[in-house]
């Protein structure tokens, strides 16, 4: 019988092909393409911005004392101070008040007060008692030279006035303690004009001393409204701080008093303006500033004893003068 031979040479069927990736009908072309398409593409990198350094927050005084009352107040209690947007008072005001602040000085020597540390002088000219306007330095009112500054000034007050009432409204916010509430409400507010010499420049850069500290800080609140352009400095728990200032804004500072009726929740601090010195070449610069604080002090620091009569008065009498100058000129003339 015979022998069943097993024959190599019989032909075996060739494995299938392994896909290779080429061509559109390959199996493995959509994966293998959308694995290089993950691998090869770059990741999008986008550069850090600028890392600005920490401000005092930026308030609308619209929005006062509601809607933006959590920003100020965190701003009060991490910096000590926070800025006033939108406060409403027109650039008319203040550039009649600039162009007759150096004449103003000049004519009022008798009224110009220095201050301790910090190389300027002040003439006090409004003063605020529970709403209740008052001039404090009227010896030029009846001026015909003058009459234009002290009225735009006594507009400027009114509206500081009512600032400074929306922003202790905003401070009493969180508060708790009824104690805090009365005596932020006994407050007075003296509402000065400022005179920054420019050779003082060099001294202000310096920084603050202990002396200027314990001169600004006798006060609950200080508001800053520069006529022009300056730098303005604080000398916070964490280090020096200093943003720019200027007429748009008001720049506000906590004081020693109100630091201690809060129990430490609101930081004082010491507050500065640093002028430089115009291409007009302007021996000084000026700004408008309102001290918020208790009456004993408010007298105490700003020295003021003699008789006032009130905002609404004065500018009557202001008129009164001037309308009976101009009659006495045409009966005589």
């Amino acid at each position: 019988m015979p022998i069943a031979r097993c024959n190599s040479q019989i032909p075996v069927p060739l494995p299938s092909p392994v896909p290779t990736g080429r061509g559109s009908r390959s199996a493995a072309n959509e994966i293998f393409s959308e694995f290089l398409e993950k691998t090869l593409q770059l990741p999008e990198l986008t550069l850090p911005g600028p890392q600005l350094p920490p401000a005092p927050a930026e308030v609308d005084l619209w929005s006062l004392p509601r809607a933006s009352a959590n920003l100020l107040l965190r701003s009060a209690k991490e910096f000590g101070a926070f800025r006033i947007r939108c406060h409403g008072i027109s650039g008319n005001e203040l550039g009649t008040v600039a162009d007759e602040a150096e004449r103003v000085f000049r004519d009022s020597e008798h009224d110009v007060v220095e201050r301790d540390g910090v190389g300027a002088e002040m003439i006090s000219c409004v003063r605020s008692n529970k709403g209740a306007l008052e001039f404090t330095a009227h010896k030029n009112l009846g001026d015909e030279t003058h009459r234009n500054f002290w009225v735009h000034m006594g507009n400027v007050a009114s509206r500081m006035d009512s600032i400074v009432e929306q922003v202790t409204l905003a401070l009493q916010k969180d508060s708790k303690s009824e104690e805090f509430k009365e005596r932020i409400q006994e407050t007075e507010s003296m509402i000065c004009l400022c005179r920054y010499p420019h050779d003082n420049a060099p001294k202000q850069n310096e920084g603050v001393s202990d002396k200027k500290n314990d001169s600004l800080k006798d006060h609950a609140l200080r508001f800053y409204l520069p006529l022009e352009h300056c730098i303005f400095y604080i000398q916070t728990e964490r280090g020096p701080l200093s943003f720019d200032a200027g007429p748009e804004n008001i720049v506000v500072t906590v004081g020693k008093q109100l630091e201690e009726w809060s129990r430490g929740v609101f930081k004082c601090v010491p507050g500065e303006m640093i002028f430089m010195p115009s291409i007009q070449g302007s021996d000084a610069s000026f700004s408008i500033e309102l001290t918020c604080s208790t009456s004993l002090n408010l007298n105490q620091s700003l020295k003021v004893s003699e008789k006032i009569i009130s905002l609404t008065d004065q500018i009557l009498i202001v008129f009164s003068l001037a309308f009976l100058c101009k009659f006495l000129y045409f009966i005589f003339s």
